[in-house]
């Protein structure tokens, strides 16, 4: 008999799909693997159950996006976890999330934890570097419930992924969602103030009228391929101004005639543009060893 559904979770070639007639655990045919392809939570997929009851993926309906690290497909929102104390943010790591939401059609929500412990100039930082640029910021606390109201709102018939560095408390809001989750919780190292993984598998869990997904903790993000001259695009600061620079493949750098570089210090905040211009790098980097 065939049944379709949403993959909630996926450990090993085990697939839990929720259905209207309830969760089942699929295993994942040998074809996925032959054609490339691997089932991932989010997924919407066909499956059917053999006469012993075993049931098994038939097909991967099309997917709106994918995202890589975290494996998740068909995100509506992805919620970027960043702390208002430790650990400190890591601004770089925000960025590329943030072209990555700007590549794959997702919208992101900056969620600034632990306000309840906040430092002042994280909170500025934060806010003078994303708020400016039109992105959704959030101040809120796991701990007090501070702004979950707000981050409830954001996960109303929305798929979500939670994503950032360890310990910047992700398990912990979703456990404040539903507590009945009882998510592991990392803390800090007392000798570094990096978080320890905490999370083993992906899963996704309907809260809110949404669902949202839990991710291990990470601090690198596998970029999607980039030419260097398109990053800009994925800058909403940036892309406004485009067509004002002399160039076409102008990537607002050392060009002479650039009508971006001009707004840095007004519309462009200096410490994102620093971190363009090594982000411009890293691509340049990749290219040029991308046949190695």
């Amino acid at each position: 008999m065939e049944y379709s559904g949403r993959i909630i979770k996926g450990i090993g070639s085990f697939y839990t799909v929720k259905t209207d007639e309830g969760e089942f655990v699929c295993k994942a045919r040998g074809k996925f693997r032959k054609i490339g392809t691997s089932p991932v939570p989010g997924d919407l997929v066909t499956f059917e159950v053999v006469e012993d009851g075993k049931g098994y993926l038939s097909e991967i309906l099309p997917r709106k996006n994918l995202l890589i690290r975290p494996a998740v497909a068909n995100v509506d929102k992805l919620m970027i976890v960043m702390a208002a104390s430790l650990p400190k943010p890591d601004f770089s790591l925000t960025d590329k999330l943030l072209v990555q939401c700007e590549i794959a059609g997702i919208t992101p929500v900056i969620i600034l934890n632990k306000c309840d412990e906040q430092d002042e100039e994280i909170r500025e930082a934060v806010l003078s570097q994303y708020a400016s640029c039109g992105y959704a910021v959030l101040s809120l606390s796991a701990e007090t419930g501070e702004g979950m109201d707000a981050l409830k709102a954001e996960i109303k018939d929305n798929i979500c992924c939670f994503a950032g560095q360890s310990a910047v408390g992700k398990s912990s809001l979703m456990n404040a969602l539903a507590p009945e989750l009882s998510l592991a919780v990392g803390g800090l190292s007392e000798k570094t103030d990096r978080g320890r993984h905490t999370t083993r598998h992906a899963e996704l869990w309907q809260v809110c009228g949404g669902a949202m997904l839990d991710t291990p903790g990470f601090s690198l993000l596998d970029t999607a391929e980039l030419e260097p001259v398109d990053l800009c695009k994925y800058y909403p600061e940036m892309r406004e101004h485009l067509n004002q620079c002399r160039f076409p493949e102008c990537v607002h750098i050392t060009e002479p005639d650039c009508g971006v570089k001009p707004l840095i210090g007004s519309n462009i905040h200096p410490e994102r543009y620093s971190r363009y211009c090594k982000f411009v790098e890293e691509l340049k980097e990749k290219r040029r060893h991308k046949y190695d």
